[in-house]
């Protein structure tokens, strides 16, 4: 058994090739990258042979997907899963502070793919604390850990005996499991992790053993990993842009600046007839967001014999953050009646101020402000998947039964700390200037950012937010093969039933000490009004928090933006509000009483069956298809809250449809173990969130208009076709070039219906499935090449590259302002990532490049502007050297081009995001026994 560490370490081996290599059972001297046997085969190994095994199961596969073994991800640059799939032909990526997070397929969103773990659904722990931001779908990838994995599959195409559930496509995660290998094994790592932005180096330790018993038929594994990762990143941002009133309406209408698209009465200082844009909240974010993740995987494999095998195994995750993330945020007035506006400063650039100064009109506490405010608390995300199955061969048949239990949690335990300057007194303007090389907002005050002058107001503010996710299921399966070499080679049905329950919970309460009232207050959901605390002068109470501030306040630790490029040198320090002052000030029980229209749940009844048949023709050519349909009903309760005219009363919903899902892949292998051509067509659906099945309905008794969720919603729904051609060259060489097509109906959208409730008619919105059709077409290309043929140590070279082009019509979501159309969210016109390689079975060396080009991300945004993804490139690269048969060194760099990553509001000049997040350096042994 030889042991071959990877190049790269956290993604899918930070101990990874440790665990790929130790499951393997190959000589136990080293060798090269490749070695002839004595009857001229060729044997693969190192990177050469971890890029045959994917391409095997590429190849051989009835379906359209790529793979990626554990040993290739770990020679990627990649630190978790997700950063691995962007390497994945049509995947694209999603970061969170520089971390991969989760992915798009084929332009579809994360939250309407389907990630599975071993067959079991993967279950979201996305969260945010505001209101209205329940459970989605969305898989988190940054809490799966990389050691576990043994290969990596993306689906695009479907077959009758998928769960069904991935509109884009079905990302498997395929572990490592004890009959992988005969010899037992133990296998290990240590790293150190550097931040750059937050200069701090990290330990991450994962551990691996697996081992037969009793003859070999009883299978262990057990594996571990413990991280701590200081997550870092600054951002510079415009929360939004918005068209400013020229004269503030002395009452609310309907056809004023902005929501009535009134340009006649927006501010127009270029007088080009059309509005102009301000910036609305600039801010300036430090994010420090220390974590520690914990996973454990174990499986217990029963085979006494070659037709029976039973196991039960288990997946438990644990992610504990502790946030410190310091703002420096604006609040303008941006209305001319109250001397908003300088004209005189403004400069017009593509309808956009790219510089303003605000004056405030008002003396306290209206107008400008600028707000210390601080983020701060927990979040605590985890999540458990276990399995429990058989399989049993019969003769011909081959009998397969499963009981899965899945359960995620994630709970926001968010503080919000912020101290206010407001006041013409000490805050007579504001200027913001975007003039500079990135359009970054260049904050310019005319108060000392790290002094607490001024500052009127301060409060603290509880807003935990949990979300739970929980998910029983059971599958059983029959297959018959014939014994003939007949058409039919397979004939499998099967019946599934899922139960999901999913639950938001939310609490809000603000404790709040006015020195402009001279009042102390507090309000807490659930409970109506304002309550007082204390009332003293507004003196005692500004001085009070002069006191706070003065014994428990500090600073920011001065490095914002000291990596990334933000166009201009500014601001870099600010006054710091952390947890002393919040415990100093009092920080509210929020428990007393829930947020009951934020609050709910939702339970979901999933029954399916299908019947599937697997073809083979010899007419000349190999022609092989699998052809099947399968049946789905899903029936939903929903129970909430419904407000009207200040009182809540609990209600509760159903809703059900039926769906019949067919499907067909077939493949035709031209020339033998070359030429593959690949046709398929599909029909697909993504269920729709449970935050919008939830019912929550408010209701106006005096306008008679109100908003619900709709438990009755159906799924999005998509035909997808591909035609496609591979060739291999080898073991480890392809190129290939894939069509495909998707067109997604029974879109979700915002409608408006009247109902009648309680013998009253009211106007509700609610989300209902629309009539948009949307087609995403587009076209894969990608090859990998070695260059065995070079001489000497150039033999030891490769690379790989692959590129994806799609385009989309009939989304009917367009620019507010302009009318314009937009393309469909997530769609990133074009895509592609390339890579080489260096191995010479001792000494091995990788870099990559990842870009997507631009891409929306919503339709509308803050101020109605739609916001956008600008394109976006990252370099890595990663090296390892094999001091002998059982140790190896490596050293790996993440985002070693300091990339910057920038989203707008449909254009450069308004620009809403500017994210550094700096370079990552990974460094550390690996080991085995």
């Amino acid at each position: 058994m030889i042991f071959r560490p990877s190049l790269t370490a956290a993604m899918l081996l930070a101990s990874g090739s440790a665990y790929a290599q130790a499951a393997q059972t190959e000589s136990t001297q080293p060798v090269a990258s490749e070695d002839t046997q004595e009857n001229g085969d060729i044997v693969v190994t190192g990177i050469r042979k971890s890029l045959a095994d994917a391409l095997k199961a590429k190849r051989d596969s009835d379906q359209v997907i790529d793979a990626i073994s554990a040993e290739d991800v770990g020679k990627f640059p990649d630190k978790n899963v997700a950063e691995a799939l962007q390497r994945v032909t049509g995947v694209q990526l999603t970061r969170g502070g520089g971390e991969g997070q989760s992915i798009t397929i084929r332009g579809a969103d994360a939250s309407l793919n389907r990630v599975e773990i071993n067959g079991q659904t993967a279950l979201s722990t996305s969260i945010a604390a505001a209101s209205g931001n329940g459970s989605n779908r969305q898989v988190d990838f940054r809490d799966m850990p990389a050691e576990f994995v043994s290969r990596l599959e993306v689906v695009k195409s479907a077959t009758a005996d998928m769960t069904e559930g991935g509109l884009g496509g079905t990302v498997r995660v395929i572990t490592r499991r004890p009959f992988d290998s005969k010899d037992g094994y133990l296998a290990g790592s240590a790293q150190g992790i550097y931040n750059e932005l937050a200069d701090k180096v990290d330990p991450k330790f994962a551990l691996i053993g697996s081992r037969l018993f009793a003859h070999d038929t009883i299978g262990v594994l057990l594996s571990g990993t413990y991280e701590q990762r200081t997550v870092r990143y600054d951002q510079a941002r415009t929360t939004g842009w918005r068209q400013v009133e020229a004269i503030q309406p002395a009452t609310p209408t309907a056809q004023n600046c902005i929501t009535g698209r009134n340009q006649a009465r927006c501010v127009d200082l270029d007088r080009s007839g059309f509005g102009d844009f301000y910036p609305d909240i600039p801010r300036y974010i430090t994010a420090t967001e220390p974590t520690q993740r914990y996973a454990l995987n174990g499986i217990v494999e029963w085979r006494p014999n070659d037709a029976f095998k039973a196991y039960v195994e288990g997946t438990f995750t644990k992610s504990n953050t502790t946030s410190n993330n310091q703002y420096l945020q604006l609040s303008t007035t941006q209305a001319l009646a109250n001397g908003g506006i300088d004209p005189g400063s403004v400069t017009i650039v593509d309808e956009t101020a790219q510089k303003v100064t605000f004056v405030n009109g008002f003396v306290s506490p209206g107008g400008l402000s600028v707000n210390y405010r601080s983020v701060i608390g927990g979040l605590y995300r985890n999540t458990i998947n276990s399995i429990a199955g058989a399989e049993w061969q019969v003769g011909k048949v081959k009998l397969s039964a499963r009981g899965t239990y899945a359960k995620s949690k994630v709970f926001n335990d968010e503080l919000d700390v912020t101290a206010t300057v407001n006041g013409r007194d000490v805050l007579p303007w504001i200027t913001i200037d975007y003039s500079n090389p990135q359009q970054g907002p260049n904050i310019i005050l005319p108060i000392d950012p790290t002094s607490t002058a001024g500052v009127k107001t301060l409060s603290t503010e509880v807003r935990p937010r949990t979300n739970r996710q929980k998910e029983i299921g059971g599958k059983f399966d029959a297959e018959y093969r014939p014994d003939d070499n007949g058409l039919l080679t397979a004939v499998k049905v099967g019946i599934e039933r899922r139960d999901l329950i999913s639950s938001s919970e939310f609490f809000n309460s603000v404790y709040t000490l006015n020195g402009v009232t001279g009042q102390v207050t507090r309000t807490q959901s659930g409970v109506s009004g304002t309550q007082i605390v204390s009332t003293s002068t507004p003196a005692a109470i500004r001085q009070q928090i002069q006191d706070l501030l003065g014994q428990h306040g500090a600073l920011t630790d001065g490095n914002f933006f000291k990596t990334g490029n933000l166009g201009f040198s500014g601001i870099d320090q600010w006054l710091s509000l952390d947890q002393p002052l919040a415990d100093a000030i009092g920080v509210p029980n929020a428990y007393g009483s829930n947020s009951p229209l934020d609050t709910y749940r939702v339970k979901e009844e999933n029954t399916a069956g299908y019947l599937q048949t697997a073809l083979h023709a010899d007419i000349g050519i190999d022609l092989r298809g699998v052809i099947g349909a399968r049946l789905v009903h899903t029936r939903t309760v929903s129970s909430g809250s419904q407000s009207k005219g200040g009182v809540i009363t609990p209600v509760r919903y159903t809703g059900e449809y039926t769906v019949l899902l067919p499907s067909a892949n077939l493949r035709a292998e031209i020339i033998p173990n070359k030429l593959v051509l690949r046709a398929t067509a599909t029909d697909v659906l993504a269920r729709p969130a449970p935050s919008q099945q939830a019912p929550n309905v408010r209701l106006d008794p005096i306008g008679f208009t109100g908003s619900r969720g709709n438990p009755d919603l159906k799924p999005y729904r998509a035909w997808q076709y591909d035609l496609g051609a591979e060739y291999y060259l080898n073991q480890t060489d392809y190129v290939s070039v894939t069509g495909f097509r998707k067109d997604i109906k029974s879109f979700i959208d915002t409608a408006r219906q009247d109902e009648t409730i309680d013998g009253v008619t009211y106007t509700i919105s609610l989300p209902v499935n629309g009539t948009q059709h949307v087609t995403i077409q587009g076209i894969e290309a990608g090859g990998q090449f070695t260059f065995r043929f070079l001489p000497g140590l150039l033999r030891n070279l490769g690379a790989s590259a692959n590129y994806t082009y799609m385009k989309d019509s009939g989304y009917e979501g367009r620019d507010y302002f302009t009318g314009a159309a937009l393309s469909f969210p997530g769609v990133s016109r074009n895509s592609y990532n390339a890579s080489v390689f260096y191995d010479d079975g001792r000494f091995s060396i990788r870099g990559s490049y990842n870009w997507r080009g631009r891409y929306l991300i919503a339709a509308v945004d803050r101020g109605n502007n739609p916001a956008f993804g600008e394109a976006f490139g990252q370099v890595d690269a990663s090296a390892s050297y094999n001091v002998n048969d059982n140790v190896s060194l490596f050293l790996e760099g993440v985002n070693i081009g300091d990339a910057t990553r920038i989203e707008n509001a449909n254009s450069i000049y308004r620009r809403n995001v500017i994210e550094t997040y700096g370079r990552r350096l990974y460094f550390g042994v690996r080991a085995k026994l």
